[in-house]
């Protein structure tokens, strides 16, 4: 799962060292996410400094999107209480097509740029990590967080070693590099200006991730029966 940003493409080069061929999935959720040709010129990068190790797609989850959070917000904004339910819904998406993608071409293995570091993130929680790793367990799908420990300015000059680009710094951001969205941006304003991180009940964060984890594995099974794809041992569920 694929931004460009600082921790997905620490993790990029982290992979690329232990494997020949490395699947970089970008996403657009149809709502607000603009800048998705910058991944593009991340991923150019990566190529000139690893060589050809990696293929690249940009693929839309609005569909997913809409029917986990999208297309009735207002609902579920008033029975979670907050507006995290935006940016945890879109990435539920995101995670349910990285399934699709690795079910199709027979991966057993994915991996994203999750930080402790950007933990006030609602995605990046380590109890959302943790029920994201249950929800592709349940697929046969062994998901990893390669970066979660790595302090973030250990990342940060990483990277700069290697002779990426980084952007207009703004405290441990960079501006510039990855694809933006306007509803986290602005979300996530207050922190981003007064450091203040959103509240997030772990409770509440746990029930909605639940709940579109059922919601998740009801449209998987369908597509697996949809495309001929025997339906994996589902081993997370216990």
């Amino acid at each position: 799962m694929f931004s460009g940003g600082v921790d997905s493409t620490t993790a990029a080069m982290m992979l690329a060292r232990k494997h020949d061929r490395v699947h970089l999935l970008s996403y657009s959720n149809g709502y607000g996410h603009y800048r998705i040709g910058r991944t593009r010129e991340r991923v150019s990068e990566l190529r000139r400094i690893c060589g050809d190790r990696f293929e690249h797609e940009v693929l839309s989850v609005q569909d997913l999107f809409e029917s986990f959070v999208a297309g009735r917000a207002e609902e579920e904004f008033r029975r979670y209480g907050s507006g995290f339910v935006w940016c945890m819904g879109c990435k539920m998406a995101m995670h349910t097509r990285s399934i699709e993608y690795c079910l199709g071409k027979g991966i057993s293995r994915m991996a994203d740029g999750s930080s402790q570091a950007t933990g006030e993130m609602v995605e990046q929680m380590l109890v959302s990590v943790h029920l994201i790793r249950r929800f592709y367990a349940r697929w046969g799908v062994d998901f990893r967080t390669p970066v979660y420990t790595i302090p973030r300015e250990e990342e940060i000059d990483y990277l700069k070693t290697q002779g990426f680009r980084m952007g207009f710094r703004i405290g441990s951001r960079f501006l510039g590099v990855q694809p933006k969205c306007r509803p986290g941006e602005l979300y996530y304003l207050p922190f981003l200006v007064f450091n203040q991180p959103p509240v997030h009940d772990e409770d509440k964060v746990t029930a909605f991730i639940e709940e579109k984890g059922r919601a998740a594995d009801a449209h998987l099974a369908e597509w697996c029966r949809r495309m001929g794809i025997p339906t994996p041992v589902r081993s997370g569920e216990a």
